[in-house]
């Protein structure tokens, strides 16, 4: 199986934003603020939605944003809601209200922030959608999305679940998901690209799903359960945390629970996500499978370019992809700053 090719799914008009992108990615070309448009955004208030000010990812996503977004001369201010989609809502109901020149947001529900971008676009406010997509239909009330095709990503870390069974010598197993919080727009369509590229197999059976709203205590904790659960039938076959911290977090569970863990025969193999530097040693060590890049910083850095061309009067693509690629020992060292934040 070769899975250092990954495909894009997108709607029309995205190709050229992503190859772009993915070109600059790949060579190591830096995606630098465009000089001439700097004057543009000098003094425009931008509000940046968060959701998990305490996250890893979100916080390195949101470092960047404001950096890249103050070098083009913004004032940016940020906001957390938590897990609170109320909050979240009320937030751009009072960016409608203090008049600012744009929102940038994560949503936390898919579905629950449609009606806050509905009065926004009924008021005037721009709204960039960042990381986390809203329900398909919505895309009439947001400028564009910026982030990764999450499906994609799921089929990936469906076919490195099935690469690793086979490479472990077995034709199937019993698999368990540790999810992020699958209100929003992220898990879900994660779970339909693992359940897709597992069709592949019939004897790949996912027997758990189990939301961790990304929280590492809560995804340990999950993790044990699970452990527990199955030791009577034989036990788990695969761990996939959908973030590195997670999948970390049930490294250390089954550790705890003298489960052996790596990639032989009858050992537990864990597969994560969202590279983060803890995923990254414990591939090293051999604890894990594997991960995906998803880089909060490219991410932040793109959000506030895209702003900046909103504000110099460009059209933008209703949505810039950002390249996701499978991490395996083969290739770990090579993603070492992309995953470190």
């Amino acid at each position: 199986m070769h899975l250092n090719r990954c495909s894009f799914a997108r709607r029309p008009g995205s190709m050229t934003a992503a190859v772009a992108i993915a070109a600059a990615f790949v060579f190591g070309t830096p995606l630098a603020p465009p000089a001439h448009a700097a004057d543009a955004s000098k003094g425009k208030k931008v509000l940046y939605l968060e959701t998990l000010a305490t996250n890893p990812y979100v916080t390195a996503l949101v470092k960047a944003f404001r950096g890249q977004a103050e070098s083009y001369g913004m004032e940016v201010t940020i906001l957390a809601s938590g897990l609170d989609a109320a909050l979240q809502a009320q937030q751009v109901d009072n960016a409608i209200a203090r008049k600012f020149d744009l929102v940038a947001i994560q949503p936390l529900s898919e579905q629950g922030i449609v009606p806050a971008l509905v009065r926004a676009k009924q008021a005037g406010l721009s709204v960039i959608v960042v990381n986390n997509p809203v329900k398909e239909g919505s895309e009439d009330f947001y400028l564009s999305f910026v982030g990764q095709d999450q499906a994609e990503m799921g089929r990936i870390a469906g076919k490195l679940i099935l690469n690793a069974l086979k490479e472990s010598g077995r034709d199937g197993g019993k698999i368990a998901l540790i999810t992020g919080a699958l209100q929003q727009g992220i898990g879900p369509r994660r779970l339909a690209g693992i359940r897709a590229a597992l069709q592949a197999n019939p004897k790949a059976e996912i027997v758990a799903t189990e939301d961790a709203a990304w929280a590492t205590p809560q995804a340990e904790r999950i993790a044990g359960q699970l452990y527990a659960r199955f030791t009577a039938s034989g036990g788990l076959d695969v761990m996939y945390g959908m973030a590195d911290n997670m999948s970390v977090a049930a490294i250390k569970a089954a550790q705890a629970a003298g489960i052996p863990v790596g990639m032989g025969p009858k050992q537990l193999i864990v597969v994560g996500g969202n590279c983060l530097k803890e995923g990254l040693d414990a591939i090293r060590a051999g604890l894990q499978n594997s991960t995906i890049v998803q880089s909060p910083t490219d991410v932040g850095k793109r959000t506030a370019d895209m702003i900046n061309d909103y504000f110099s009067g460009k059209k933008l693509p209703k949505e810039v992809l950002l390249p996701v690629v499978p991490i395996t020992k083969a290739n770990v060292d090579q993603w070492d700053a992309a995953c470190t934040f």
